[in-house]
């Protein structure tokens, strides 16, 4: 439901865009400034009196009546109810800028044939400044508390259910010019506070998910202020159509190859600290847990990547067997890529399948314009794990072919550190449990070829081709697959 409240603040930033000129606080400005925010949208919703603009002091109090906005697209498959009035504060500033301040709250209800969703803020304050000339918020303030959120699944999703909430929440974010004329940088960051989140599946099994806190950072730069508005005020004009026309489809596809690549470069941090799961079995406590994700624009080569580090895992004693507490990590850290995927085609291709209304491409075709090399390349530049008895990293990069019958070739380097704490810590818990005698001989095996590197860790060089043939260090171990 947060989207549906950033749409609607999307549609009064977007009409204040022409509304600077308005800076004496009169009536007619107010009729003047209510005819601007509606510009955007299809006649029926501006007709639909659900903005409505007054003279307060030296501002405007604009109020959104959003029940009457989704009266008039709710549908016997999706509703939504229970919005009350929202309410802004826009005063004029100076160079044509506006600031923009609220405080409402929420408790809204969703329907649609796979849940039933709620929501409800108690308190969401905002404070920011407007500018019209990019029609964006130069700077944004919010703070919220006493989140709420929970989704009960029917049909097909029927014994799913999920509750979360959240204590309160702040964010803060600035849009400053970027380096080529039109496009903006964008800055967020924000932070969760006290968030509980329970998840049940069939059969009454749940998982509930607890932090002190998260927090989130993000960064986007290059962003095409005039295309992407430009799609917004689409949006908003066909907000009820449930298809679009061949002259409606052309324009769709026309503004959205307007805007890509859509932003330079796209980054997001986001930490979670004293993470707790909880399951019937018992709680596994995690100090601190970072993911990352970087993404440069929609092009025909860009490049995903991944990253999520944990450390200090705390279990219930007995949680894990004894004979198995000591490989626990204390440390995990994964980073992961995907290089040269072309996601200027994928789009494309999902543009012409709106403009002939054919079939949705295979699976297979979607593969083969995603890489038009003939591969898809799994990059791995470091995957880690430490704990008291043993010390791994591993990096190299992952290839498949993407053709019916894919093919698989690896490279990988290999590198550990106290290697014989290792083998020890292996052959003691195979007195307990006789199966990992299986890896301590493998263990053993794998020392005779290592070689040192020079910072004292064994080092295995693996490369694996699409024959299955397997080298270690320069020793084949498995050949070519047989006809």
């Amino acid at each position: 439901m947060r989207s549906k409240t950033i749409a609607a603040a999307a549609v009064f930033s977007i009409g204040l865009a022409g509304a600077s000129q308005a800076a004496d606080v009169k009536e007619q400005g107010a009729k003047e400034l209510r005819t601007i925010l509606t510009h955007s949208l299809s006649r029926d919703l501006a007709r639909s009196g659900f903005v409505t603009v007054t003279p307060s002091g030296d501002q405007y109090q604009i109020i959104y009546d959003l029940a009457k906005f989704f009266d008039k697209i709710n549908s016997n498959a999706l509703s939504v109810t229970g919005f009350k009035p929202l309410s802004l504060f826009a005063q004029p500033l100076a160079e044509g800028k506006w600031r923009l301040k609220g405080d409402n709250s929420l408790d809204v209800s969703v329907h649609s044939p796979a849940s039933d969703i709620t929501y409800s803020v108690a308190s969401n304050v905002i404070d920011g400044i407007f500018d019209p000339a990019l029609e964006v918020m130069r700077s944004l303030e919010t703070k919220s508390n006493g989140i709420k959120f929970s989704s009960v699944g029917s049909g097909r999703n029927t014994g799913h259910a999920m509750d979360a909430t959240i204590d309160n929440a702040s964010f803060s974010s600035s849009v400053t010019d970027g380096v080529e004329a039109g496009k903006v940088n964008l800055q967020s960051q924000g932070t969760l506070q006290r968030i509980n989140e329970t998840v049940t599946g069939p059969g009454a099994s749940s998982v509930n998910i607890s932090a002190d806190s998260v927090d989130i950072k993000a960064a986007a730069t290059s962003l095409p202020a005039k295309e992407l508005r430009e799609l917004v005020h689409f949006f908003f004009q066909h907000i009820k159509a449930k298809q679009l026309s061949e002259s409606g489809s052309e324009k769709f596809a026309e503004l959205v190859r307007r805007a890509l690549p859509g932003f330079g470069s796209l980054d997001e941090t986001v930490t979670l600290n004293n993470l707790l799961v909880a399951t019937a079995k018992g709680k596994v406590g995690v100090k601190t847990v970072d993911y990352s994700f970087k993404m440069d624009g929609l092009t025909k080569t860009s490049n995903v990547n991944f990253g999520l580090r944990a450390e200090h895992f705390t279990p219930d004693p007995g949680l894990i067997p004894s004979v198995y507490a000591a490989f626990l990590p204390e440390m995990l850290d994964v980073r992961i890529g995907m290089p040269d995927i072309n996601f200027d085609g994928l789009i494309d291709a999902a543009l012409k399948n709106v403009a002939t209304r054919a079939t949705p491409v295979s699976g297979e075709a979607l593969k083969r314009i995603a890489f038009p090399g003939g591969h898809a390349t799994l990059e791995f530049p470091k995957i880690s794990a430490i704990s008291g008895v043993y010390d791994v990293e591993v990096s190299g990069a992952l290839k498949r072919t993407t053709q019916s019958h894919a093919g698989y070739s690896l490279q990988a380097m290999v590198l550990a550190r106290d290697f014989d704490k290792t083998i020890t810590a292996v052959q003691n818990a195979a007195k307990t449990d006789p199966q990992l005698n299986k890896v301590s001989f493998s263990l053993m095996a794998a020392k005779g070829f290592a070689k040192t590197a020079p910072d004292g860790r064994l080092r295995w060089d693996v490369t694996m081709d699409e024959n299955r043939t397997v080298t270690v260090n320069g020793q084949v171990l498995k050949g070519p697959k047989g006809p």
